[in-house]
This record gives C-alpha cells, structure tokens and sequence, in this order.
C-alpha cells in the first residue's frame, strides 16, 4: 500500500512543470558607447528655442539622455519602470547605460543609482517623458522612499516638435517611423514596444535572461536616436527656409506662426503655397494645402495691415481656385473697408454666391445692401 503511494507521488513529480530557473539577485547593468556626432556641440540657438528650450544656455554635456521600458502604459502606482536607460556625453562619445530589474525587490536600487545619476545633470532629454516617463519615475521613487532624492530636471521632451515638424507627412510620430522616414535609420528586428512588458513577465515566470536581451537593445536605440533627433530638429527649426517637402514647410509655418515669429512664418507659408510643377503628383496633391497655406499667408497680411500683399494673395488664390468663395468674400471686405472701391466690393460679393464656400445667403444678402447704400451715398456727393 505504502509503496504503490510512493509510485504515484514520484510518477505525479516527474509530470509537474520544471521550476523556473533561479535568479542571482540585483540589478542588471549594462553600458556602451557610440560614437558622437560632433554636431551635437554646436546646437544653434534659434533651433532650440524653437524646439522648446526655456531654459539658460543650453550645454549638452549637462543634458541627460532618458527612456523607460515599464510593465504597462496607463502610468500609476501599479506600473514599474524595470528598465531605465541614460544616456550622456562624454568626450567624443556617447555613453549609454541601462538598469534593470532582475526581481522587483531590486526597485530601491535602480532607484538610487538612477537617483546619483540624474546628479550630475540639469536636465533631462526624452521623447514623451514629459506626459509619461518623468511623471512615472516620481512615482517610483516615492513608492520607494526616496522622495527626498528626486529632481525634477528641465525636459526638452522632442515628441512636441516632432509632431509640429512632421506629423502632416507622417501621420504617426512614433520614433519607429520617425527613424525611417526622417532620420534614414530603420531598424532591422527590432523588439515591437507593444511587446516589452510581455516579454519581461516572461522572464519574471522562467528567470531566462535571453528574453531581455531585445528589450535592452530596443531601449539602448531609443536613447541613441534621441541624440540624433535633437540634432535634426535642432537644424529644422535654424534653417526652415531649406525645406523642400511642402507638408513640412507649411508645417513649419504653423509651427513659427504659434510662436509669434510671423515674418519666417510667411516665408514658410510664401514657399508651401508656390506652385507644383503640371502634370506630376505633388501638383494634383499639393493644391489643396497651397489654399490653405495662402490663407493663412492672407491672414498673416491682415494681420500685419499689409493691404496690398492681403490683396495680391486673394487674387491669386481666386486664380488657382483655391477657396473661391471665401476668398471672394474676403476681397469684397477688402475693396469696401479698406481699398474704399464699392464696385469692385460689390462684384466680389456677387461673385461668391457662386461658389459652394461663400457666405450664408442671409448674410451675403446684409453685405450686398450695405455696399449698394455706400455706393448710393458716394454717387449722390459728386
């Protein structure tokens, strides 16, 4: 009886799943370095205010490179950075160091030598951090304790220029595409970031370290291509004038008409608006933003009292076919407000109830008595 108890216990343990492989405690540390383009020295400082720099001179050797892999991404208490990257400048160099968590018990530690690193710097340089990365960070080092520890540097978070640059081409301003599309860098199997946390619970259930290692690679590229973004958008937002993708010029414009910089900003607008060369795709595609960009050039006259230049840009519009009736609507404001002509008032105003984009007839038909009694006033004084 007793032995054939024995039987079955040994046969139900030779059945049961392996254990998972245990793990040598502490944090996992890993460094590497690449090397530096040298023009992230001279960043120039219309490009970064531009970017969004608020701060006193910038100095790149004070700036800290930062990226977190995390077990989820709705932030809060719940979720764990287990992985932290920095990355810094060091003589030619850029130096990347990664901390991870081989256990969460290991939390405290990343967090002290996070803590020592962040030390050294004023600020901090991030893709998203400022909505995510940093916020959560905080978090952690109060979960852990350490409130007392935590700086809250300076961010040039470069997701909001990015987007401001390249969002109307790219439609997604992931950093994936952004590294294709922008940057002429993809990657070639690459870790997904949908399935980082996946992974790491994988390794939290079978303690095998080669499930990190994509992780790790995947963390160390965003922080590397962190440095190479700051420098192209740096050299975008110094130099608009050189861009030759008309998305991205009136992209720019916007961008510089946001910031109270209103000259460059119709430049920008001046070049997204000119036309395409007959017959070719940019040309079929491009009208449509060529209105848009006149528009706001026009708005940018009138906003200037530039009255002849608001004139010479409805024209053209009108022209082109681009938002005929308003811009025959503006025209007609023009010529009786401005330019004092109520003929030429009066005829764009009939003009626009032609076009599907004038104004509502109601109000068309205010506009054209008006003008007719004006009319009348300055006829009767000759």
């Amino acid at each position: 009886m007793a032995s054939g108890l024995r039987a079955k216990l040994n046969a139900m343990k030779m059945s049961a799943p392996a254990a998972p492989q245990r793990r040598a405690g502490g944090l996992i540390f890993r460094a590497s370095r690449t090397q530096l383009d040298a023009a992230i020295y001279e960043l120039p400082a219309a490009g970064l205010r531009r970017i969004g720099w608020c701060g006193p001179r910038f100095d790149v050797r004070r700036c800290l490179f930062l990226d977190t892999e995390t077990t989820g991404l709705s932030g809060g208490a719940g979720t764990v950075a287990f992985l932290v990257g920095v990355g810094f400048v060091d003589g030619g160099e850029f130096v990347v160091e990664q901390y991870m968590l081989r256990e969460y018990a290991d939390e405290p530690e990343l967090i002290d030598r996070l803590a020592a690193r962040m030390d050294g710097f004023d600020c901090v340089c991030t893709f998203n951090g400022k909505n995510f990365d940093m916020p959560l960070l905080e978090t952690r080092f109060i979960m852990c304790r350490m409130r007392q520890r935590w700086r809250p540097l300076e961010n040039l978070d470069l997701i909001y220029p990015a987007r401001r640059a390249w969002k109307l081409r790219l439609g997604s301003c992931k950093l994936s595409r952004i590294e294709t599309e922008i940057l002429g860098m993809p990657r070639h199997n690459d870790l997904p970031g949908s399935e980082v946390p996946g992974r790491f619970f994988e390794f939290m259930r079978t303690g095998d370290e080669a499930l990190l290692e994509d992780i790790v690679e995947h963390n160390r590229q965003d922080i590397v291509t962190l440095s190479t973004l700051l420098i192209r958008l740096c050299a975008v937002n110094d130099r608009p004038q050189e861009l030759t993708d008309q998305r991205d010029q009136f992209s720019m414009g916007k961008s510089l008409e946001r910031q109270g910089e209103l000259r460059p900003a119709r430049e920008m607008y001046h070049l997204s608006a000119l036309p395409r060369p007959a017959g070719t795709l940019a040309a079929l595609t491009g009208e449509r933003l060529a209105g848009q960009a006149n528009w706001r050039l026009y708005r940018l006259c009138r906003r200037s009292g530039d009255w002849d230049g608001a004139r010479r840009v409805l024209e053209q519009m009108l022209n082109r076919r681009q938002m005929q009736g308003a811009a025959c609507v503006e025209l007609s404001k023009l010529y009786e407000h401005r330019l004092k002509d109520c003929a030429r008032a009066l005829a764009y105003a009939r003009q626009s109830a032609e076009y599907p984009d004038g104004e509502p007839r109601e109000q068309l038909e205010k506009r054209i008595s008006r003008i007719l009694r004006k009319q009348a006033r300055v006829n009767s004084s000759k």
